[in-house]
């Protein structure tokens, strides 16, 4: 495939197998429309690996990627993979993605984001992460690690009435354990410094909000959380929550 696409592919795989910061914004207006974007905060891998970069001439990059325009442009390539791949990528089409990334300033901020009409559109999202996931995966020949996010043995729903929001992660099956999974330990490892931070805003005033160590703003209508991602790559579920709206 062309060299856009390639690039587009590549960022996409690169958020989900690196040490990074992770930070989920959702804002919902009255209609229960929205905007959800997913950030990745790659400063730490800059500071490690930047100067390598650097030395490699390692042009600065800051630029947005609109995947609708890039598989209009691309879609002979995209035509020519197999019809699974094919279904995955077409998930990415009301996506865009921000990029920058400088080995000057040891900086790398991944962020993808989504206009919804429904909260419900956001599990597809979800979803859509999981199986880039796995199709990564299929392609390297390595297992890749499970997130309390992106897990492929979890399921994500979203739901707002006005009333109550509802992010809901159900497990879906539990495989057996092996001496494969030694290499969870590994990804345990890896991501032991890793963050993942909700950031929710909506038309409403918070009532209350089942985990308590949510912060809510001083207008009532913002709360962030903060998730260690080791604590919960076993625990998936743990990463719900429930607001209610007064």
């Amino acid at each position: 495939m062309k060299t856009k696409l390639l690039l587009a592919l590549s960022l996409l795989f690169m958020m989900f197998a690196t040490s990074c910061n992770f930070t989920e914004n959702i804002t919902i207006n009255e209609d229960g429309s929205g905007v959800m974007s997913v950030e990745m905060d790659g400063s730490e891998l800059m500071q490690m690996a930047g100067e390598e970069l650097a030395k490699e001439k390692q042009e600065k990059i800051d630029s947005t990627i609109v995947f609708r325009e890039i598989f209009k442009e691309y879609k002979d390539s995209i035509a020519a993979l197999p019809e699974e791949q094919r279904d995955i990528l077409r998930r990415f089409e009301k996506m865009e993605m921000n990029m920058l990334m400088d080995t000057e300033t040891r900086e790398m901020n991944i962020g993808l984001k989504m206009k919804f009409e429904k909260a419900s559109e956001l599990s597809d999202m979800m979803k859509s992460f999981s199986d880039l996931r796995k199709l990564q995966g299929s392609d390297s020949g390595r297992t890749q690690p499970d997130l309390g996010f992106d897990n492929e043995n979890s399921r994500t729903d979203y739901f707002y009435d006005g009333k109550k929001f509802k992010k809901t992660v159900v497990v879906e099956s539990v495989e057996e354990k092996d001496d494969s999974d030694k290499k969870e330990d590994m990804y345990k490892d890896m991501f032991a410094s890793s963050s993942y931070t909700l950031n929710y805003k909506f038309p409403e005033k918070i009532k209350s909000v089942s985990d308590k160590r949510a912060v809510v703003g001083e207008d009532k209508k913002t709360l962030t959380l903060k998730y260690s991602l080791s604590d919960y790559m076993d625990n998936p579920e743990k990463m719900s929550i429930e607001v209610e709206f007064e």
